[in-house]
């Protein structure tokens, strides 16, 4: 039985074909509008909406576009406008691809918080590789994007996906850490005798991303500088070295230490023993090679730098196994706390800002504050 409204507000009544949930009904301009939701205030919240927009004259949104609809609309007529990184790129279309597969044939106009929310729940129980808090936030982040875009077009009415929760029981991502200087250098002096140890060197050093180091050419290397113009990303099923960076800060020439410059004459001979003796050598131009001269795999950087992280731990100076990204977090760690100002820093990570750099990159490395304790401006009081 439909309830009884104000004349002009539509009415509300349960789905007979889906108990649980409601429809709400109304006509305008000639035409009945239906909206339904998992609870009446939900649904009614629905028809105010479409009533707010027919009382200011503004046009109702499209009944028939599905969601699929909405993100192709935004990521052919939205994302190209944008000057985005190659990275921002490729989350974007990730991001996009997930919400097709899950609410693609859903219509905009029906989609609701639980909707979306049921979404993010099903990423999170996924078989083969389920999203963690970041991954999800991401997802939801490229739909509330999708919606506000078609809502700005007169093409939805409600952005549901604002008020969406990410799913409570989510992993989070392992925190981040900062080598101290004992432990950086520790690591640097392990890093002298390993096949490629240079790769992380550079990061730890001058902040290289890992795949910025993975995809140096000799010839960005000279006159005492290193050139960062590339950078490696995945083309399918393998890693390839792209003349795209990850920002427009990440072009940036940077000055060797005469320690690194020595590291690079050492490793340029090492590398040229091993072509010689190699049966086949794939790409002469990488700084950093595998043993058959091709592009190193992330997942092989990761397990070596682990590898070598285990060798170093002992009962009696115990050692953290480190990813590779954070021996870029060490680097502006290690760089502020011996006092250089953030903005050098940013300028050395290839930052346009130092906010990232203030929020994720810089660590607390000393065990106590004391930068009270050295203050001299109290002193004869």
């Amino acid at each position: 039985m439909a309830q009884r409204r104000e004349k002009g507000t539509g009415s509300i009544y349960e789905d007979p074909q889906r108990p649980g949930r409601w429809i709400g009904e109304i006509r305008i301009d000639g035409r009945r509008r239906r909206v339904s939701g998992t609870t009446k205030t939900d649904v009614r919240a629905k028809l105010r909406a479409l009533t707010a927009k027919r009382d200011t004259g503004q046009r109702i949104g499209d009944r028939r576009l599905t969601v699929a609809n909405a993100v192709d609309d935004f990521m052919q007529r939205e994302i190209p406008n944008r000057r985005l990184s190659p990275r921002s790129l490729v989350i974007y279309e990730w991001t996009a691809d997930l919400i097709r597969t899950e609410l693609g044939a859903v219509r905009l106009e029906e989609l609701t918080v639980d909707t979306v929310e049921a979404m993010l729940d099903r990423l999170t129980s996924r078989d083969g590789r389920p999203l963690g808090r970041s991954s999800l936030t991401k997802v939801r982040g490229t739909l509330r994007q999708v919606v506000a875009f078609a809502e700005r077009r007169g093409k939805a009415t409600r952005n549901v996906a604002l008020a969406a929760t990410i799913t409570p029981t989510a992993t989070t991502t392992r925190p981040r850490r900062a080598l101290t200087p004992d432990e950086a250098r520790r690591l640097l002096e392990a890093l002298r005798a390993e096949r490629n140890g240079l790769m992380f060197g550079l990061s730890l050093r001058l902040g290289l991303r890992p795949g910025e180091a993975a995809a140096l050419h000799w010839t960005d290397v000279r006159d005492g500088v290193v050139n960062i113009t590339r950078g490696l990303r995945r083309d399918g099923n393998r890693p390839v070295i792209t003349d795209e960076v990850k920002t427009a800060g990440s072009r940036r020439t940077i000055e060797l230490p005469a320690d690194l410059t020595d590291w690079f004459a050492e490793h340029r001979r090492t590398q040229l023993a091993e072509r010689l003796a190699a049966k086949r050598w794939d790409d002469d131009r990488l700084v950093f090679a595998n043993p058959i001269g091709a592009v190193i795999e992330p997942h092989t950087s990761r397990d070596h730098l682990a590898r070598l992280c285990r060798a170093l731990d002992s009962p009696d100076a115990p050692f953290p196994v480190i990813r590779p990204n954070e021996l870029r977090h060490s680097c502006a760690s290690l760089l502020s706390d011996e006092g250089v100002p953030l903005e050098l820093i940013a300028d050395l990570l290839g930052h346009t800002s130092t906010d990232m750099l203030d929020r994720t990159y810089r660590h607390r490395l000393r065990p106590v504050v004391d930068v009270a304790a050295r203050a001299t401006w109290a002193t004869g009081l």
